[in-house]
């Protein structure tokens, strides 16, 4: 799976198909914080997101598939904030892009655009914090990643970060001086692995409800692990 351009095409037709597809994710992504995912039909979708039926199915088999999208579109336009704070720089070495990487992931609001891109497939047992016009997720009790609960879910979360995996190992490869290929695919798996286990830890931790705390938790995670690849597990 590749990841959605988050740009639109200079091609008119091309930018068509994608602002369309842009207003269906972004429609099916509320309705389905408002009402779950099953608690609303093509025809409610095509009237929120502007289009019709068949410009649905043009991009989606169907709602539930919608609300996929709008999870892998969240992946994307993290990695497309990543690659805009890093910029056309280039690395002496691994260690240089490893900085610059944890630099990024901590100016971006990863654990906020997660928490958003998960909440419609958290279970329909809300506290009134959860209203639909709220901007937090909260579960009643701690789980881990929803992803564990819901196979399809689990199998486009694993797409989008192999996908991403790719683009950071690309960047590796094509932006570090002299870059082991064999070295540079090895840490691009250690910051998908490192960033996928920091999320099941905050969202187990925390239930997913966002504060003032619970990001702050994301960030001494965050810095933790990036620590710990830094000068590796030895004693």
């Amino acid at each position: 799976m590749d990841l959605t351009p988050t740009t639109p095409p200079s091609d008119k037709r091309e930018a068509l198909k994608w602002y369309n597809r842009r207003a269906i994710v972004v429609a099916a992504a509320a309705l389905a914080r408002e009402r779950g995912l099953s608690g609303f039909t093509v025809n409610d979708l095509a009237k929120e997101a502007g289009v019709s039926r068949r410009t649905i199915f043009n991009h989606f088999s169907g709602t539930e598939d919608a609300v996929l999208g709008s999870f892998t579109d969240s992946v994307s336009g993290l990695y497309g904030d990543f690659n805009d704070l890093i910029g056309a720089r280039r690395f002496p070495d691994l260690s240089a892009a490893l900085d610059a990487f944890a630099d990024a992931a901590a100016q971006l609001d990863v654990i906020g655009t997660v928490c958003q891109a998960v909440f419609p497939f958290l279970p329909n047992t809300l506290t009134e914090a959860s209203a639909p016009d709220s901007p937090t997720c909260v579960p009643r009790r701690p789980r881990k990643l929803p992803a564990e609960g819901s196979d399809e879910l689990g199998l486009v979360a694993l797409r989008a970060t192999d996908s991403v995996n790719r683009e950071i190992v690309g960047l590796l490869n094509n932006r570090v001086d002299d870059a082991d290929p064999f070295e540079a695919h090895l840490l691009g798996e250690y910051l998908i692995t490192t960033m996928t286990v920091c999320v099941d830890r905050w969202f187990a931790a925390t239930g997913g409800d966002l504060t003032d705390q619970t990001r702050k938790l994301w960030q001494d995670l965050l810095s933790h692990a990036m620590d710990s690849l830094r000068r590796g597990f030895g004693p």
